[in-house]
């Protein structure tokens, strides 16, 4: 009787458990099978872009103006603005007419030798020898390989 009892709560919790999955794949069927022209959705992967052309189970999407790509319909994940704001063209030419310096190398990043630079927390130190101070002699005790770690 109780084995019974058992078996009974055990076949509930399995009812109860594949209904809420059911419920939630019907609800993925229905969202794919809506999808029309023009909104704008996310795949499973993550990919945002605006469903322009619809042919049976393939779906083509276009992430910026001129990219398109072809999905199939199961991997359309939900209906959604993409998290980023989309620029239109006109802004872009805009931005664009801002000229920015950019050095063509990094020389002018590093210091010329002979010189001194200071980082904070240490003295001076030439720039030539890294890790050593001026004052601090160049071969300082602890640098030998020790034998115990071999």
């Amino acid at each position: 009787m109780e084995f019974l009892i058992l078996i009974a709560v055990f076949g509930l919790m399995m009812w109860m458990m594949s209904r809420g999955a059911k419920k939630q794949r019907q609800a993925a069927v229905d969202l794919r099978n809506s999808l029309e022209v023009g909104q704008q959705v996310m795949t499973a992967s993550g990919f945002y872009g605006t469903i322009v052309d619809i042919d049976g189970d393939v779906i083509t999407i276009e992430s910026t103006p001129g990219v398109e790509t072809m999905w199939k319909r199961e991997a359309i994940a939900s209906v959604t603005e993409p998290p980023f704001a989309v620029e239109d063209e006109e802004e872009l030419v805009e931005d664009d007419e801002i000229a920015v310096a950019v050095p063509d190398d990094a020389s002018s990043l590093t210091s010329a030798p002979g010189t001194t630079t200071a980082v904070a927390g240490e003295s001076e130190r030439p720039a030539g020898e890294p890790g050593l101070a001026a004052d601090e002699p160049a071969d300082r005790t602890g640098d030998e390989p020790d034998e115990r770690r071999a």
